[in-house]
């Protein structure tokens, strides 16, 4: 027997990235925001119980199918729904193989050298957290020290180069908005948001004539869609919000005691 079928599950927080790409597919696709049940969390419900059922890594995203079985991961949640709901409009992914094989590889680029640690244990982190993660405002299972935080910074440098490389334009892909626009855009809001205040970097995001112009082009037309332009609103109030509670504090006396002249600035 089959089970009952319910309707789908999201469940999403304000300011992830990683949730932020299936809300924006949610957003985008036609009807979407109608058949699926979005529930926007806040960090202490991670611990639930009922969470954990949902994702035991007590992270977001997470996605409950209208079977009742329980989808962890972002790239994964999103090729569902893609798959799931293949006969609604817009198609987020290339026509050809060819298409598809790069969007494929911008998001894992994306995935595995700047949005995940890789490993579960405590004590790792991803890329982007050594923007705004340190011992004194998460702790020693999340912190990290100067020499790890400057290697983190030359791995974003470098995927940032990696995706100017290989933005067809306007889109990463050519003309149309697909799963890899949705990926690399909420992360590059947390990037937009602390690498010029924090650590000094221009924003090029938005120097089309700068240091990564491709890039720069492709996140202004991105940045105009309405979607788009809510999802980095609310990622921007988020961190406003923690930059007024004094998060990136220890980071910055961290940097202001460095004697070994690490490199946080680039380019």
């Amino acid at each position: 027997m089959s089970a009952e079928k319910k309707k789908p599950i999201f469940f999403d927080m304000k300011h992830s990235n990683n949730a932020a790409r299936v809300r924006l597919w949610i957003m985008l696709k036609d009807g979407m925001q109608d058949e699926i049940e979005t529930k926007m969390l806040e960090y202490a419900d991670l611990q639930s119980e009922e969470f954990i059922k949902v994702n035991p890594l007590k992270k977001v995203p997470g996605f409950i199918r209208d079977d009742g079985v329980c989808v962890p991961e972002s790239a994964v949640i999103l090729k569902y729904l893609e798959d799931e709901y293949a006969d609604r409009t817009p198609s987020f992914q290339p026509a050809t193989a060819k298409g598809r094989q790069h969007m494929e590889l911008v998001i894992r680029m994306h995935d595995l050298y700047i949005a995940s640690p890789n490993c579960t244990a405590p004590g790792f982190s991803h890329s982007q957290g050594a923007m705004y993660l340190s011992y004194g405002w998460h702790g020693e299972a999340r912190g990290m020290d100067l020499k790890t935080r400057a290697a983190k910074f030359a791995e974003i440098w470098k995927q940032l180069n990696f995706l100017n490389e290989n933005i067809v334009g306007p889109y990463i892909c050519g003309d149309a908005i697909t799963l890899a626009d949705m990926t690399w855009y909420p992360t590059t809001i947390f990037m937009e948001f602390m690498l010029p205040r924090v650590y000094g970097w221009p924003n090029v995001f938005k120097e089309t004539e700068g240091p990564l112009p491709t890039l720069a082009k492709w996140w202004t037309v991105v940045s105009e869609q309405p979607a788009f332009k809510t999802v980095r609103q609310q990622i921007w109030e988020f961190w406003e919000e923690m930059e007024g509670k004094g998060q990136f504090k220890p980071i910055l006396e961290e940097i202001a005691a460095d004697t070994e002249g690490f490199k946080f600035k680039y380019p």
